[in-house]
């Protein structure tokens, strides 16, 4: 350890410029993986979905004269019934479920998400008020089931679920959070407060009661939000372009395959001014900008990865340069050392252990300057804005800086010991009469 120190020692010149590149290389990986490490994690969450046979029929109009009727609503239903129920005669279809785009208070363009200036709707139980995130389906259209949310235990059924249009379900966090356990809820009578933005409340309180539990369901990944309610009606205002049909396929069936063949045969689904265009996996749909697109796979978390991985790469490619040529000037060193009888394993472990050094004095370094970025007010930890308190690490600010710290310091870590490794390898190979003779 000694003589590693005097090594440092004696090249500090050249070891403070390294030390500044990896310091600033640091910083910038800090800031670039933050965001990416806490989605990454919301998306490993349980979704509370089950996307793995579920498919998206999209709609549109092939004509749209019949806008012009008296009643669009009821000649717009009957068309695209006629649509489910070509869906429902096929062989690999085990439920359908019509989707609006307009279904759900916060969801014009996803049923499962929501804006980020609006924070959905307020609920109370006694003295106890919580923000939740609202999502409406239709009476009798299959939604629990065809989206595979389970009833909690105590609950009426999910079919049950789908077909009553009396009173609200509720999420299993929010019914513990209220009333103590998902049982208990059941039946219970909640306030309802529509919450307009941030700051403007609707003085309106309506009631309601509860009529079933349901398994909770996480889709973001930029937030933690798992208290929600859905609100069945029996009818529901129609959008007649991009509605589209979910469909639920029975077990063992290839997604794949049935979306490749259905798309083949997309003249088949056809109801007089209103067609099916295409087919897609539900987990599919996110990597195009679509209006239905799941915030499990959205687009502009693939575009901030891309964008991540290209500095990132670029980044960690100059330190493995860096490293390297500074390791490969050390030949007439490592040829002083074989020739004083020093062996490969321990040249070796010295480079690799002035490195650790390095890396850990930088990483230090980029931990002080982070933290006193952040409590200026530059810039800040990516912790979700969800009113919903969050219980896990991202939420922990000290745990969560840990976490991200410790991540990026075992990237920088294996790129350092990567670009001195090599070079180590190739010079401890040789021959201490030709390494001397070189210089």
């Amino acid at each position: 350890m000694k003589q590693i120190i005097n090594n440092l020692w004696s090249q500090r010149a050249q070891n403070v410029w390294l030390l500044a590149e990896l310091v600033l290389v640091c910083f910038v990986a800090w800031k670039q993986l933050d965001p990416i490490a806490v989605r990454m994690y919301y998306r490993s969450l349980p979704k509370g979905i089950d996307c793995e046979r579920l498919v998206v029929a999209h709609t549109a109009p092939t004509d749209t004269r019949w806008y012009e009727s008296d009643n669009v609503d009821r000649v717009f239903r009957q068309k695209i019934n006629v649509l489910k129920r070509k869906l429902q005669a096929i062989d690999e279809v085990e439920q359908v479920c019509i989707l609006y785009p307009i279904q759900g208070l916060l969801a014009p363009r996803n049923i499962f998400s929501h804006s980020v200036d609006n924070v959905g709707a307020q609920y109370i139980y006694g003295d106890d008020s919580v923000r939740v995130y609202e999502t409406g389906h239709m009476k009798n259209e299959h939604f629990f089931e065809t989206y595979g949310i389970h009833a909690a235990e105590g609950s009426p059924t999910a079919e049950e679920l789908s077909k009553s249009d009396e009173g609200v379900v509720i999420s299993r966090s929010l019914a513990e959070r209220l009333y103590g356990s998902a049982k208990a809820a059941i039946g219970k009578e909640i306030d309802h407060r529509v919450i307009l933005t941030y700051d403007k409340i609707d003085d309106w309180v309506s009631s309601s009661y509860i009529q079933g539990v349901v398994e909770d369901v996480h889709v973001s990944d930029t937030s933690f939000d798992t208290w929600r309610v859905y609100w069945g009606t029996p009818d529901c205002p129609l959008v007649y372009v991009h509605s589209q049909l979910v469909i639920r396929l029975k077990p063992d069936v290839d997604v794949r395959r049935f979306v490749e063949e259905q798309n083949f045969r997309l003249q088949q689904f056809t109801s007089e001014g209103l067609a099916i265009v295409s087919f897609t996996p539900y987990e599919d749909i996110a990597t195009s900008k679509n209006q239905f697109a799941s915030p499990m796979l959205s687009y502009d978390f693939n575009l901030s990865v891309a964008k991540a991985l290209f500095f990132l790469i670029n980044l960690c490619l100059g330190v493995i340069g860096t490293f390297w040529m500074q390791t490969k000037r050390r030949t007439e060193e490592s040829g002083i050392m074989r020739a004083f009888g020093a062996t490969r394993g321990r040249i070796m472990g010295m480079f690799l252990a002035e490195g650790f050094i390095l890396t850990t004095v930088s990483m230090f370094i980029t931990c002080v300057l982070y933290l006193n970025y952040v409590k200026t007010g530059l810039g800040e930890l990516c912790i979700s804005y969800s009113p919903q308190p969050d219980p896990t690490w991202v939420a922990n600010k000290p745990l969560h800086f840990l976490i991200i710290s410790g991540i990026v310091y075992l990237i920088i870590l294996i790129v350092v010991s990567i670009g001195i490794t090599i070079p180590a390898w190739n010079i401890c190979r040789t021959k201490p009469v030709e390494a001397l003779r070189e210089e």
